[in-house]
């Protein structure tokens, strides 16, 4: 079921809708082209680059005891290790096959939304990717957000309509089977679809979506059994499930990354998450205030797609809010990875936004919605501005103000930050904070400014729209022409020196000098990247997620059996690798023990796997 075009067509070329989407595409496609070859690689990248390559050569399993922590479905390092496979093992690989799973994720969002809402809108959700640099710049990483959207776009592809041939209702079946299978985390998203198809399609198709999907998802655990428990074991309360306690970490350890994140910094991530997906979840709330199911039949597929749209991507939203942000669910909880948390279902919110924008658009909303909308504009513009703290600069703290007392004018003036440091006794970190949520308040009261005229000066009274429906349009029109903005933080670029480039440099270097079977003691960084283009080298596989898996205590065995690490093991290791590869600014505390007597040092690297200062690596081998 196809809804009226936003345009008459008429009035413009049939192409130019298809040629602004392509314009935009293009956009997307050469910022990602120059994230992908200046962003400093990361310990998620490293991980999955160098265990996916692993696993498909067949140097270890996946759950394999005493190999690479799995601590994600399979397939979130099988599918980059294909690609590495196939067209070799490196940086460059697998950030081409992340951009292109990128562009994937924008086509299957452009086509599923020229479906329901026309080409116009199709072309305006390529811009939303196009626009928000923060999205592009995680698509052109190794990293599984980028997998996962492109998993859902295309299962919309294949699913959301009125009639789906039964071949796609089953291929998309098993994309979202996928996305299970590479992040545990997507586990619902699998019963909500076919729950979804038994409504739509009807039951034989269910039946065969449920069939197929669930045959996939057991064989998959079946290969894997019984060590991919360790996936699902920490989801479930030991209390209730000490059958599981064999595939948990012992929890007579004490985790070295403990991070105690105060309330305003997790109330800043998540206001990041909102600035950096502004229309998929910005304009997916405003979609459910202004949502108007409508009862007719041919509105009835519409109703029945949006609310799996929106079913799917708030339960997903809330689960990922609580774990990011409200709990510590893991040793590793990563509250400023929520934003990042978001593009996984990013194709979700887009797309439910289209539906309810394009076919059920409430035009006269009611009052409780009128103040609601108008509510929201004022918090969601503070709390944004809030998140963009960290750019206020000296220009807006030296911001000359006059002088006072007691309600009175002084002679001369003073400084922004002075008046509310000395007056007000606030430490700079509030300043800031309070500053950039004034300046966020006044661009929401700005709009609200601008709606209300809009809405005045329309000329027809008797048909004119709600208030609130100028006021969500003309803020979500706003957040979008305003996204590069809104990605203050994320869209700079990392460095000026080609990362790619270095990496493989860097990984010739290392290849050449580092003895086959040589093993190889890591602690040149986070990110495990570089060994990547080290094939034959023996490495010892709980350095590749650094300190989030080392442990204070605990039974050494045990803790490497789990892939972990502690300070016994370390001196083991110390005392057997033959290589040792140091970030040069952690070399200070390795100088009592790779001394000229019992190490050699081989010559510079002709290039860092960074620009940051620093992270040269020094690389010394055990004279025999």
């Amino acid at each position: 079921m196809k809804t009226p075009e936003i345009f008459n067509e008429k009035m413009l070329p049939s192409w130019m809708p298809v040629l602004l989407a392509g314009v935009g595409a293009l956009l997307y496609l050469i910022q990602a082209v120059i994230y992908a070859h200046t962003t400093v690689s990361s310990l998620d990248e490293g991980s999955y680059l160098i265990k996916g390559i692993f696993y498909l050569r067949g140097v270890y399993e996946p759950f394999e005891p005493y190999g690479p922590l799995t601590n994600k479905a399979p397939f979130a390092f099988l599918i980059p290790g294909f690609a590495e496979f196939l067209f070799g093992a490196g940086l460059r690989t697998g950030r081409y096959f992340s951009i292109f799973l990128g562009l994937l994720t924008v086509l299957g969002v452009w086509i599923t939304a020229r479906r329901w809402a026309g080409k116009w809108i199709a072309a305006g959700t390529v811009w939303v990717f196009a626009l928000s640099p923060m999205i592009i710049k995680l698509h052109a990483r190794t990293v599984s957000e980028v997998v996962i959207a492109s998993m859902l776009a295309w299962m919309c592809v294949l699913v959301l309509d009125e009639e789906r041939p039964l071949w796609q209702i089953i291929l998309g079946s098993v994309l979202a089977t996928m996305a299970v299978l590479t992040r545990q985390n997507m586990i619902l998203i699998l019963p909500l679809l076919i729950l979804y198809i038994f409504w739509n399609h009807g039951r034989q198709k269910a039946i065969w979506s449920l069939a197929v999907s669930g045959a996939v998802f057991i064989a998959v655990h079946a290969y894997y059994w019984p060590h991919i428990l360790t996936i699902w074991a920490p989801w479930l309360p030991d209390s209730i499930t000490p059958f599981l306690n064999a595939f948990r970490l012992p929890d007579d350890t004490v985790p070295i990354w403990d991070p105690s994140i105060d309330f305003w910094n997790r109330m800043n991530a998540f206001f990041q998450g909102m600035r950096y997906h502004f229309i998929a979840l910005v304009g997916g709330l405003f979609a459910l205030m202004m949502w108007s199911p409508r009862t007719d039949g041919k509105s009835a597929p519409v109703m029945r797609a949006a609310v799996f749209l929106a079913l799917s991507y708030f339960i997903l939203f809330a689960m990922h809010a609580w774990a990011a942000l409200a709990s510590q669910y893991e040793s590793y909880s990563c509250v400023f990875c929520f934003s990042n948390y978001l593009t996984f279902f990013d194709p979700l919110g887009i797309l439910f936004f289209v539906l309810v924008f394009s076919a059920a658009w409430n035009r006269r909303p009611s009052r409780l919605v009128q103040t609601l909308a108008i509510l929201f504009v004022l918090i969601f513009s503070a709390g944004i501005g809030f998140s963009l703290f960290e750019s206020v600069g000296r220009g807006l703290l030296d911001l000359s103000v006059p002088r006072m007392r007691d309600g009175q004018f002084l002679p001369g003036a003073t400084t922004l930050v002075d008046i509310l440091r000395y007056k007000f006794t606030l430490e700079l970190p509030v300043i800031k904070r309070l500053i950039s949520s004034v300046i966020g308040l006044g661009v929401g009261v700005s709009i609200l400014v601008v709606a209300f005229l809009i809405w005045r000066r329309s000329k027809n009274s008797q048909n004119r729209a709600g208030f609130a429906l100028v006021l969500v349009n003309s803020y979500l029109a706003a957040g979008l022409l305003l996204s590069p903005l809104l990605n203050l933080g994320e869209r700079s670029i990392d460095c000026r020196r080609d990362m790619i480039l270095a990496h493989e440099q860097l990984g010739a270097y290392l290849s050449e000098i580092i003895p086959s079977n040589s093993l190889v003691y890591w602690d040149g960084g986070n990110a495990f990247t570089p060994m990547v283009y080290v094939p034959e080298a023996r490495i010892f596989p709980p350095q590749i997620n650094d300190g989030y898996s080392y442990r204070f205590g605990g039974d050494a065995d045990t803790l490497y059996r789990f892939s972990h690490w502690n300070d016994e093991l370390i001196a083991e290791w110390k005392a057997s690798a033959d290589v040792f590869i140091i970030e040069a600014k952690r070399f200070s505390v390795w100088k009592d023990f790779l001394t000229p007597q019992a190490f050699e040092e081989y010559a510079p690297p002709p290039a860092a796997p960074t620009c940051y200062e620093g992270g040269e690596l020094r690389i010394f081998h055990r004279i025999p």
